[in-house]
């Protein structure tokens, strides 16, 4: 058995695993940055127009960094199960791997 081998199957299979959360992480960000620039931009122009004060735009924009730290709540969530499925396509290589090696099923 090469494990030289294994561990690039591992790692590619890995990657493969986790590679589609990226694709609904980086959707969910966009969207999520998005609105907070959106939110951050017109309440910098109500204080520029004299229509907002700069104390109210601080109460305003503290709403907008909880929000964003409430995106980073949910992101740990699909970090997590990126994790998990790249880790359990890692284990599958390297089970099927060792089972060879030992031409029987121990892992």
């Amino acid at each position: 058995m090469s494990f030289k081998n294994t561990l690039k199957k591992m790692l590619s299979a890995a990657r493969i695993a986790a590679g589609a959360h990226w694709n609904v992480v980086s959707d969910y960000l966009e969207k999520e940055f998005a609105e907070a620039t959106k939110e951050a931009k017109a309440i910098a122009l109500e204080v520029a127009a004299g229509t907002k004060t700069p104390e109210q735009a601080k109460i305003e924009l503290q709403s907008v960094e909880d929000s964003l730290q409430d995106v980073r709540l949910a992101l740990t969530v699909e970090a997590k199960a990126a994790a998990q499925e790249a880790i359990n396509a890692a284990l599958e290589v390297l089970r099927s791997a060792v089972n060879s090696a030992a031409k029987v099923a121990i892992f």
